[in-house]
Order: C-alpha cells, then structure tokens, then sequence
C-alpha cells in the first residue's frame, strides 16, 4: 500500500501549493499520494491532532461551506513564516516534500518545514505554528552568531 502523505501549508498561495505538489511527483515517481490542505482561518482554533484525524480517517474537516476556501496570508499574528508541515511515516518522504516546495518557491529560507509530533496533535493550529516561528527565529539568530563569530587565525587569540 502507498503511504499517504498530508501537508498542511499556511501562507502559501493556491499557487504555490500546486507548484509543491507538481515537483513532488516530478520527483517521485512512486507517486505517493500527496494531499496538501491550506490551513483557513477557521482551522487555526483547532487541535492539529483533530484535523489530522478526520483527514486520515475521511470524515473530512468540520468547517461550515464556504469556510473551507478562505485562505489566509501569513500573517505577524500568528506568525510572519509561510509553512508546510507534513504527517508521514516515511523520514525520506518528508524531505522529499521538503525539498520539492524549497526548489520551486521563492524565499525558500524562510519557508518551515515540520513535522507533526506527538505533542503537536494537542495544540491548535496557531499555537503550533507559532511555536514554529519562534524556533526558526532561534535558529536564525544563533546560525547568525555563529556565522558572525570571531575569525580565528590561529594565532591563539
């Protein structure tokens, strides 16, 4: 059987999303199912683990008609990232989606790419993705001052 991969993107366009979707079966010729969900407004109040579930299991997302189609810009609220994170088993999938939307999308640095953990599935959507953005902003500054250091040259200084 094919394992079936689940995205959820925030910030990203209709657009985007197909570009992601067409490298990734550019790449994988397997052609894993790939569902990727743009988070709307009306998912970001809602448990990642509930949303996951009525996904996986095809009850579908509980959302009035309509609601399902509003796509929401990333925005500084919940956080200034755009972001794709991936349901999976299979650890070369995820970065086979990872790497298929970073080589097709503009910015790609400021892009997150997650995978949904065990603690993720409790929190809502916005409390996750903003967790997300305050860890990239960790590893940005730290990545800077690391790469900001002194220079070394040997002289023992």
């Amino acid at each position: 059987m094919m394992e079936k991969i689940i995205c959820f993107s925030f910030g990203l366009s209709g657009q985007d999303i197909e570009k992601g979707k067409t490298s990734f079966y550019s790449l994988n010729k397997e052609a894993h199912a790939l569902d990727v969900i743009a988070i709307t407004k009306s998912m970001l109040d809602q448990p990642v683990g509930e949303v996951l579930g009525s996904m996986l299991f095809g009850s579908g997302l509980k959302t009035t008609e309509g609601q399902n189609n509003l796509e929401i810009d990333s925005s500084p609220d919940v956080c200034q990232y755009k972001a794709v994170i991936v349901h999976t088993e299979v650890h070369e999938l995820v970065l086979q989606v990872m790497r298929s939307f970073k080589a097709v999308l503009p910015d790609p640095q400021n892009i997150i790419f997650a995978v949904i953990t065990e603690t993720a599935m409790n929190w809502t959507f916005e409390d996750y993705i903003g967790h997300l953005g305050e860890e990239h902003e960790y590893m940005k500054s730290r990545n800077s001052k690391i790469n900001d250091g002194p220079v070394r040259s040997g002289k023992g200084y």
